[in-house]
């Protein structure tokens, strides 16, 4: 499977055992047998490729070391990636916010920045030099996307490179759990390939793209065919209908938001209903809309996503 990416990459080093050594110069991927693995110089890659080869195979992240020395972050790696023990601390629920950055920086000087950007209590563990998760316990004072957004600034000034994020949800640190992260892993993962502009990500904003994506698409071009129509008529119609979903269809928000009269909003929708006969000022019409929305940005608008 690997050795036709070797014609793309030529100092690509394919082999069937797990690599001895994970420099930080390559980027190392299995295949879901786990019995083939590639290593591709960073510098070989581009990172819409990058993005690309997380989605089709699972990479290869280096064993904690020296960055990841602490008790319970050691722990912690073990649990979610190596199949280990429920970590001694795991009264309570926690969540894991990821985070990565585009190109890779120096383990070390990232764990001094963040922990003295990141609330009391909270776990860092790198899963290498451009990849993290921060492991937080549900209490009262939680982070939040503009603490994450702050936190996002100080790295940006220091590194002169964004992180992203994305926020897990809250579960019981069980046999379970594990499997929850994997899930979490792969939006993550995927979010990369829609999101180019989005620093911060969740299920809430990823599982809708995510669904779609595994849509079949024969089904696309029957279910959203009279959407796709009347959007390729006049594609200003998707702006007006997104807002107005995005904005609890309220139409004075939606008003707002897009700088228009009230009765232009209300002139547009009115029109998508009669075109379409899907009535987005109901809970499930604007469910089917929505998803009509995105998939007609992704066949036809992707740099407006």
């Amino acid at each position: 499977m690997f050795t036709s990416l070797r014609k793309k990459y030529p100092g690509a080093i394919i082999q069937h055992h797990y690599p001895t050594s994970l420099e930080s110069t390559k980027v190392w991927f299995t295949n879901e047998q786990e019995d083939e693995y590639i290593g591709i110089d960073q510098s070989e890659i581009s990172q819409p490729e990058l993005d690309l080869l997380y989605c089709l195979f699972q990479e290869i992240t280096p064993s904690p070391g020296s960055v990841n020395d602490s008790h319970d972050s050691a722990e912690w790696y073990h649990y979610l990636l190596e199949n280990g023990p429920v970590p001694s601390m795991h009264d309570g629920e926690f969540r894991i916010i990821q985070f990565s950055l585009k190109e890779g920086r120096e383990q070390l000087q990232l764990r001094e920045a963040f922990q003295h950007l990141l609330p009391h209590g909270t776990i860092l563990i790198f899963l290498s030099d451009r990849m993290g998760l921060l492991i937080e316990r549900k209490h009262e004072w939680m982070m939040d996307e503009e603490q994450l957004q702050s936190i996002s600034h100080v790295i940006e000034s220091d590194f002169f490179v964004s992180p992203s994020f994305y926020i897990g949800q809250f579960h019981d640190a069980d046999s379970h759990f594990p499997a929850f992260f994997a899930h979490e892993r792969e939006l993550f993962s995927f979010s990369g390939t829609i999101h180019k502009q989005a620093f911060i990500q969740s299920a809430v904003t990823v599982l809708p793209e995510f669904t779609l994506h595994h849509f079949p698409h024969a089904w696309e071009e029957h279910f959203f065919k009279k959407v796709a129509d009347f959007f390729s008529e006049d594609p200003e119609q998707i702006h007006t209908i997104r807002a107005f979903l995005e904005n609890q269809s309220n139409i004075s928000q939606t008003a707002k938001t897009l700088f228009m009269h009230r009765n232009s909003v209300q002139y547009r929708i009115d029109k998508f209903i009669e075109r379409t006969n899907i009535d987005i000022k109901s809970f499930q019409g604007g469910i089917l809309a929505y998803f009509a929305c995105l998939s007609f940005q992704s066949d036809n608008l992707p740099n407006n996503v």
